[in-house]
């Protein structure tokens, strides 16, 4: 298991874990264009709401926000590296289907 994976392993959920697996080789090749093109939609929902809770979190760490839980953030450190992940995963998948789309025409 390289070093990339092992991040993803730590940061990531199970579910967004299972999402990040497909997007790398063979198995997105395997996948159809309309399997690839749901992943997509998922994986960019993931990073959008990862990306608002860390600009949160930021905001929050320099006192321009109320915290929303009990305490304020102090890091959001893995918060946008899961942001960051899930933007990698996205970007394979993308990467993909501009392939496929390419192929076909």
């Amino acid at each position: 298991m390289n070093d990339a994976v092992k991040l993803e392993a730590r940061l990531l959920t199970a579910a967004e874990l299972e999402l990040v697996a497909v997007t790398r080789p063979p198995e997105i090749e395997r996948q159809s264009s309309d399997e690839l093109k749901a992943a997509a939609r998922r994986l960019r929902e993931a990073h959008d709401r990862a990306k608002a809770i860390g600009t949160r979190q930021a905001r929050e760490m320099r006192g321009k926000a109320e915290p929303r839980g009990a305490m304020p953030a102090k890091d959001n450190s893995g918060t946008v590296a899961k942001a960051q992940a899930l933007r990698e995963a996205l970007d394979r998948v993308e990467a993909e289907l501009r392939r496929r789309d390419g192929a076909t025409t």
